[in-house]
C-alpha cells in the first residue's frame, strides 16, 4: 500500500515530519513535540510511527534501547522517463486523490508540468547560444508558448509557482490564469481552473494537503526530453483509469482499440479533413492523426475539427490534442444536434451518446436544420438517427459511428429513417461488436460505416460482420473485454 492510500490524518502528519525533519534522525518524543507545535497531536504517536515503518517510509534502529527514526525519501527521479515509470507516478496520483478530489486535477497538473518542462528546455537551448536570460525567455515564448510575462517580468513556470508552499494554491490559480491570458490556444484554461474549484482547496485542509502531495509527486519527474506520445499516453491512462467510475455518472469513454478499428476501416488519407461532432476527450481526432502519421508519415496534413457540449470536457480535449503534439485542430463548444458550428469534412467519426432523449421534432425542426434532418425526426427517447443524419450531412466521403445495436431494430420513426438511408445506398457495412467493451454498458454496440462514394462492386449491398467473438479478456478491468491487434486486423481485412 502507498502512503497516498491512507487517511488524511496520516498523510498530513507525515508531510509535517518531512518538512520539519528532512533527513535528520529523531525520536518519538521529538515527533510528539513537532505535531503539538502544528496542533496535530495524537493520543498514540507509536501507532503513526509503526504504520510509516511498516510501509517502508521510515527507517528505525535501536540505540541504547531507544527507537531512532529517519524518513526514507523514495524519490521517483530518473534520467529517462519511461511509459511504465510515468504510469506508476499517475497511479500514485490516483491513490492520492481517490474520490476526494476531481480526477481532472491530475490532467491539469500533468499538462502544466509538461508545458513548463518543455518551455524550460527551450530556454536552456537558447542560453547555450546567448547569455541574456530575458532574451532566451522571449525566444522560448515565440517558439513555444508564453510562460514569461514580459510586461511584469514574471515567470509562470512550474518551479516558480511551487516555491512558496504556504501560498501554493493561489500561485497556481494566478499562474494558470495568466498563461490563459497570454496564450490564445490556452485561453480556456481559466474556465477549467474555475470549474474544478481550485480556490476550494485553500480553506479545506485535507484537500490542501492532497494538492501538496500531487505537486510533490509531479515535481519529481522531468517531462522535457520525452516525446508527445509518452505524455499523451499518460493523459489517456488517466481518462481510462477513472472511466469505470465516471461512466456511471454519464461520462462517455470510448476504448482506444475501438477507435483504432474505426480509423483503420475508414483508412483516412493524408491532406484530409476529419470531424468528430461528439468530440469528448478528442481521442478520435488524435487516433486519426496517429494513423496518418504512421501510414503516410505526416498527420500534420490533416485538418481536425470537433464539437463537444460539455465545456470542461471540450477544454480537456483541447489539452489532450496539445499533449499529443497535434496543432491543426479546432474544438467548438456547443450542442452539435441543434447548433453545429463545424464545416463539412472528408471523414466524420463519432461515438455519440446512445439513446439520447429530448431531441424530438420540437427541438430540431428549425428551418436551418431541416436540410440536415431531411430523412425525418426521431422519437423523444432516442436521438441515434439524428446523429447519423448529422454525420451524413457533414461528410464528403465516409462516416463511422458507434451506436447501441437497438438502433438497427427499433420501429416507428427510426425505421422510416433507416429505410430512406438504405434506399439511397449510403450504408456500406454494419459491424456487431463484442459485448462488454464499454465502461458504461455491457451491451455490444455496433459500428455503422457509411460511404457517399461507394465503389461499383459494393453498390446495392451492405456487408454485415458479426465480430461478437473477436475479443480477449481485459488485462486490468474485470468483467470487461478488449479488442487486440489481431482482432482489429481480422475485422479490417474482412
Amino acid at each position: 500500500m502507498s502512503l497516498k492510500s491512507f487517511e488524511p490524518w496520516i498523510r498530513i502528519r507525515y508531510r509535517i515530519l518531512k518538512e520539519e525533519l528532512g533527513n535528520k534522525e529523531f525520536t518519538s518524543k521529538e515527533v510528539e513535540e513537532i505535531l503539538k507545535k502544528h496542533n496535530k497531536q495524537l493520543e498514540n504517536i507509536n501507532e503513526l510511527l509503526n504504520i510509516l515503518v511498516k510501509e517502508n517510509l521510515l527507517e528505525v534502529k535501536k540505540i541504547n534501547k531507544q527507537n531512532i527514526y529517519q524518513i526514507k525519501d523514495k524519490s521517483l527521479e530518473s534520467n529517462t522517463l519511461t511509459k511504465d515509470h510515468l504510469i506508476r507516478v499517475l497511479k500514485m496520483g490516483a491513490d492520492i486523490i481517490r474520490s476526494r478530489v476531481d480526477y481532472k486535477t491530475l490532467l491539469i497538473l500533468l499538462f502544466y508540468k509538461a508545458l513548463s518542462d518543455n518551455w524550460n528546455q527551450k530556454v536552456k537551448e537558447y542560453l547555450k547560444e546567448i547569455e541574456d536570460k530575458e532574451a532566451a525567455y522571449h525566444l522560448a515564448n515565440i517558439e513555444y508558448y508564453t510562460l514569461y510575462d514580459e510586461t511584469s517580468q514574471q515567470l509562470l513556470t512550474w518551479e516558480e509557482t511551487t516555491k512558496d508552499k504556504a501560498n501554493i494554491i493561489p500561485a497556481f490559480i494566478n499562474a494558470l490564469n495568466k498563461i490563459s491570458e497570454l496564450n490564445e490556444k490556452l485561453s480556456d484554461l481559466k474556465i477549467i481552473v474555475e470549474k474544478l474549484g481550485f480556490a476550494g482547496f485553500i480553506n479545506n485542509e485535507d484537500n490542501y494537503h492532497i494538492f501538496l502531495d500531487l505537486v510533490e509527486l509531479f515535481s519529481k519527474i522531468k517531462l522535457d526530453s520525452v516525446d508527445y506520445d509518452l505524455i499523451g499516453s499518460g493523459y489517456e491512462w488517466i481518462l481510462s483509469y477513472f472511466a469505470p467510475k465516471h461512466a456511471k455518472e454519464g461520462e462517455n469513454y470510448t476504448p482506444r482499440e475501438v477507435i483504432r478499428l474505426m480509423i483503420e476501416i475508414l483508412d483516412i488519407k493524408e491532406n484530409s479533413d476529419v470531424l468528430d461532432p461528439a468530440a469528448g476527450s478528442g481521442a478520435m481526432l488524435i487516433e486519426a492523426y496517429k494513423y496518418v502519421s504512421e501510414k503516410y508519415y505526416d498527420g500534420k496534413t490533416l485538418k481536425l475539427e470537433g464539437q463537444e457540449s460539455n465545456d470542461v470536457t471540450a477544454i480537456l480535449g483541447k489539452i489532450n490534442l496539445l499533449l499529443h503534439g497535434v496543432e491543426n485542430y479546432e474544438i467548438h463548444i456547443g450542442d452539435s444536434l441543434i447548433n453545429p458550428r463545424f464545416s463539412k469534412a472528408d471523414y466524420v467519426i463519432a461515438n455519440p451518446p446512445w439513446n439520447q432523449d429530448n431531441y424530438d421534432e420540437n427541438k430540431v425542426s428549425r428551418e436551418d436544420l431541416k436540410t440536415i434532418y431531411r430523412y425525418g425526426y426521431t422519437p423523444k427517447q432516442s436521438a441515434d438517427w439524428l446523429w447519423v443524419q448529422l454525420m451524413l450531412y457533414f461528410a464528403k466521403k465516409k462516416v463511422a459511428v458507434i451506436l447501441d445495436n437497438g438502433a438497427l431494430f427499433r420501429g416507428g420513426r427510426e425505421k422510416i429513417i433507416r429505410e430512406k438511408i438504405i434506399k439511397e445506398d449510403l450504408i456500406e457495412a454494419i459491424i456487431l461488436l463484442p459485448e462488454k467493451l464499454f465502461y458504461n454498458t455491457s451491451a455490444p454496440g455496433i459500428i455503422i460505416i457509411m460511404n457517399k462514394q461507394k465503389p461499383e462492386e459494393k453498390k446495392g449491398k451492405i456487408l454485415f460482420i458479426n465480430s461478437s467473438s473477436e475479443f480477449e479478456k481485459h488485462p486490468e478491468v474485470r468483467k470487461l473485454n478488449i479488442l487486440t491487434k489481431n482482432n482489429i486486423d481480422k475485422i479490417v481485412q474482412t
